[in-house]
């Protein structure tokens, strides 16, 4: 109770004074409850009747916080991404112009992005703050849904719109902690929340007996006129069902499977432990099932008929590692969304098919198949801090290297492939991939050739006219060399493979 008044009235002083470092405060410290529980979640219900001032456009302030929060969950958006779109949401309540913030001492660039008007070529940021603004209005009874989502749907960025109402099982329309009415009966009864396309409602004598309402059951129940009391608000902040730990969308590595891999290849475990553990994560099952289903040796009803075990006998122990650990990594990449985590993913995408092109042409061997080679190069940038600040991609001046860090105009430091030599190491692949991402053990052989090409290739197709120090200049020269390929060759080479990859699809 005391955190949902301390709440409410720290948003009532941003009113008088716009404070941007106040403001995100407010914003980490919600955040960081309701990575424990959903009691902020109530705080837009409470703010109606309970904030001290001005308790409508607190609640609002707070519902689109809460809504920003709780989407940015749902969309595995980056902590610091999450946070910053809740920031923007509020700020742009309390003051829709952008040079406003400015004046105001606004630097942080994604924090500016987002307060961008809306255009063809909008961040993604702009799209999330549209759209939570949008529901925030419904929930609040501001608007109809048809009124506040429709014309996002049927905009020209419907295709970006359609993309975030796709992600949601159930549109939160109303807001935890509301009051029913039932129509028929008069029984009253409180929203606890959603789950999947349900409502989850309690009546206020029993809290702890939960009921669930489809949406068309919903219709029987309508707003009732008395808010909770503060007492009911209380008891429903310590409700067992608001006080779970938010479930993390992230997936972390998974020890004990790598652990029984392990133990089976070195004939100190039994190969059932590793089953064990691949088939708690179906994900990484059916990658397994699809390797054996799409191979030319085995006919498709054979493979089919195979179980986990099979499959993995058939695959044989390193292959079978090498086939998990790339759907681990592609999967682990698609969560916990970086603001530029499109033009990333398009990136290492034009990537690996360079390498594959370049290994096919020149007739050199790829330690590790070309897909997990690109996931494993580009790993660290999904937490460097250029691509965790910025809602557009960073502009290179010179390229000083040819490692996936010199993307984003860094110098090459070897503390930057940290996360990538332990996956290497985690999941048990060749030295000579681990090679190949750390920087102190840089060989001169036709394959560090063909992987520092592929990564030159990448950056000068989104920056043809970007400009090579005198030691990339000489390494380019010598990777050719190694290679026995000319200009020509890789022109026509890069040609194909942007033309393959599709690297500069909106979608």
């Amino acid at each position: 109770m005391r955190k949902l008044t301390e709440c409410c009235e720290k948003t009532a002083s941003l009113l008088k004074q716009h404070n941007v470092r106040q403001l995100y405060r407010l914003v980490q410290f919600i955040d960081e409850e309701y990575q424990q529980n959903r009691w902020p979640e109530l705080l837009p219900v409470y703010a109606q009747q309970y904030a001290p001032s001005d308790n409508e456009l607190v609640s609002e302030l707070l519902a689109l916080c809460v809504n920003a929060l709780s989407c940015g969950y749902q969309w595995s958006l980056h902590i610091h991404y999450r946070r910053i779109l809740a920031a923007a949401c509020v700020s742009e309540k309390l003051n829709p112009s952008l040079s406003y913030w400015k004046q105001h001492q606004l630097r942080q660039p994604l924090w500016i992005s987002a307060l961008q008007t809306l255009k063809l070529n909008s961040p993604d940021i702009v799209i999330f703050r549209y759209w939570v603004k949008a529901l925030t209005q419904v929930q609040l009874e501001r608007s109809e849904p048809t009124q506040a989502f429709f014309p996002l749907l049927n905009s020209h960025f419907r295709y970006r719109f359609w993309g975030l109402l796709n992600q949601q099982d159930t549109l939160p329309v109303r807001l935890t902690g509301q009051k029913f009415c039932h129509k028929k009966n008069s029984q009253t009864a409180v929203l606890l929340g959603f789950e999947g396309k349900h409502q989850i409602l309690a009546l206020t004598h029993k809290l702890d007996s939960p009921f669930y309402l489809t949406l068309e059951e919903s219709y029987n129940w309508e707003l009732a006129d008395k808010p909770l009391t503060a007492q009911q608000v209380s008891a429903l902040a310590q409700h067992r069902l608001l006080k779970h730990e938010q479930k993390s969308t992230a997936q972390q590595t998974p020890r004990q499977l790598l652990k029984a891999i392990n133990r089976y290849a070195n004939a100190n475990g039994s190969l059932n432990a590793v089953i064990q553990q691949v088939s708690q994560l179906p994900f990484l099952a059916n990658s397994l099932h699809a390797a054996v289903q799409q191979s030319e040796r085995i006919g498709y009803s054979e493979a089919s008929r195979m179980d986990l075990k099979q499959a993995y006998l058939w695959l044989g122990s390193k292959r079978a590692s090498v086939i998990l650990a790339t759907a681990f990594l592609q999967h682990q990449f698609s969560l916990n969304t970086i603001p530029l985590h499109t033009s990333l993913m398009q990136k290492l995408g034009l990537l690996t098919t360079l390498m594959q092109y370049l290994s096919d042409s020149t007739d050199t061997s790829l330690p590790t198949p070309a897909p997990l080679l690109a996931l494993l190069a580009g790993s660290d940038l999904f937490r460097h801090p250029e691509l965790l600040k910025s809602a557009k991609w960073p502009n290179p001046r010179q390229i000083e290297h040819c490692y996936s860090t010199s993307w984003v105009g860094s110098a090459l430091d070897v503390t930057d492939f940290r996360r990538s030599r332990q996956l290497a190491k985690r999941w048990q692949l060749p030295a000579a991939t681990e090679n190949l991402l750390d920087p102190d053990k840089a060989e001169i052989n036709p394959l560090s050739a063909l992987f520092f090409l592929a990564h030159y290739l990448t950056l000068s197709t989104y920056y043809p006219e970007i400009s090579l120090s005198s030691s990339v200049k000489s390494l380019l020269k010598s990777s050719c060399q190694q290679l026995h390929i000319d200009g020509e060759q890789l022109t026509k080479i890069k040609k194909n493979a942007v033309f393959d990859s599709h690297c500069y699809s909106p979608l």
